[in-house]
């Protein structure tokens, strides 16, 4: 028999309507359980040694009770600036509350920041030295209980399976410039659009289509991609204005070589001046898009654009889960070492089908990922489709492969990808 959790205090109170309330198998998750007529009524309860009591509240003499009963009592701890049970997904307003754009250094007093310096060192980039493990314990608590809220975001507990969100993740490289048209070697606008305009323009068909956009919830082409699905209910030349309002801070970075202070702040502002002038329409479904974050990479703010939002402290478990979430695709836009990194694990997950299914993987730019291995050195072209093609026969799912330039043609494919080997 699997464990309930409760998550409220109205479905607290309807379990104890019970006649007897059984608390074996029973998780309270961050529940405030001092209020006078619920204290009264948990004394009264008998409780089992399989019960938990997680981030919970509690008056001293309940707290006495249910850890004399031999339940599982982890309490939370307030001095940390996240809640490491929290029950459901991030949205952007939680993690910038407190960010002024008319100043910028705001950013750094936004519980994203506070939870970026309670993990990792500003200068160095890497996790804090000093972290003692009773703090890390929490975040790895914080970590579960967002995998969880994900979980229960994509694939509602109450609903059918039917009814599971079709995810498509696009990844691609977080220094990807919000340009509308791609500039010449004067820096001069051309007629062809740029990289980050066409990835904004895929994801605003494919959540048009009904698939709900996933990325890394970074800047770049993952930035790119939520702002798609947030204009999914508007007009194309509406998500071109918005982009062309963007250019203003074309990119996240260090505000000069070699310093640890980025221009974080800057960035942001043109985001949410978008926002306000384009709100998203909550009513409709397809402007919602995930963004997969990690606060591993906090000096770079979560872009805004995801409507919902699953940060992690631990990197490792958010590169494998943004692709595990994405059942019914995968996209790569140009991208360097990362975005390597992510075909090849999501090749993983195909080959050894440890998600399931094998499902449908796309390179988004021919010569990008396909180009001559005697092309110059001086080239940053990533040849890795002959050896995912090689992958892919091997294990039965190169008909689940596309490497192409068409929008389009991507939009049908994804739509209709042909069987999957199911057996796998």
């Amino acid at each position: 028999m699997a464990r309930r959790d409760i998550r409220t205090l109205d479905d607290l109170r309807g379990f104890l309507r019970a006649p007897e309330p059984d608390w074996s198998r029973i998780n309270l998750l961050g529940l405030d359980l001092r209020a006078h007529h619920l204290d009264d009524a948990l004394l009264k309860q008998e409780f089992d040694r399989g019960a938990a009591f997680l981030g919970c509240q509690m008056s001293p003499s309940l707290a006495r009770k249910v850890v004399s009963a031999g339940a599982l009592v982890i309490p939370s701890r307030p001095a940390l600036p996240f809640d490491a049970f929290r029950s459901g997904l991030y949205r952007a307003r939680d993690l910038l509350a407190g960010y002024e754009p008319s100043e910028p250094e705001s950013y750094l007093r936004t519980p994203d920041w506070r939870c970026y310096l309670a993990a990792m060192d500003k200068d160095t980039k890497r996790k804090r030295a000093d972290l003692g493990i009773d703090d890390a314990v929490f975040l790895r608590l914080h970590d579960l209980s967002i995998e969880d809220a994900l979980d229960q975001y994509l694939k509602p507990r109450n609903r059918p399976a039917a009814a599971a969100r079709r995810v498509v993740g696009i990844m691609g490289g977080h220094d990807r410039e919000r340009l509308e048209k791609a500039r010449d070697a004067e820096g001069r606008p051309t007629a062809s659009d740029a990289p980050y305009m066409r990835v904004a323009i895929l994801a605003r068909h494919l959540a048009r289509e009904g698939f709900t956009i996933a990325t890394g919830g970074g800047p770049g082409a993952m930035e790119a991609s939520n702002l798609g699905a947030w204009f999914a209910g508007r007009p194309e030349d509406e998500l071109r204005a918005a982009v062309r309002l963007l250019e203003r801070v074309p990119k996240v970075g260090p505000v000069s070589p070699r310093s640890s202070d980025w221009n974080s702040g800057e960035w942001l502002g043109p985001a949410l001046e978008v926002m306000a002038q384009f709100p998203r329409d909550e009513s409709d479904p397809r402007t919602e898009s995930v963004g997969v974050p990690t606060w591993f990479y906090g000096h770079e703010p979560p872009n805004p654009f995801a409507s919902h939002i699953a940060k992690f402290f631990e990197n490792s478990i958010r590169e494998e889960g943004v692709l595990a979430i994405a059942t019914h695709g995968v996209i790569f836009a140009e991208g360097n070492a990362g975005t390597v990194q992510e075909i090849f694990q999501d090749a993983c997950q195909n080959y050894y089908a440890t998600q399931g299914p094998p499902a449908p993987m796309v390179l988004l730019g021919t010569e990008y990922w396909n180009r001559d291995s005697t092309a110059s050195g001086a080239s940053r072209a990533k040849p890795v489709w002959p050896l995912l093609r090689q992958l892919g026969a091997e294990k039965g799912f190169a008909h689940l492969l596309r490497l192409t330039d068409d929008l389009d043609e991507i939009v049908r494919f994804l739509r209709d990808p042909g069987p999957r080997d199911t057996a796998l």
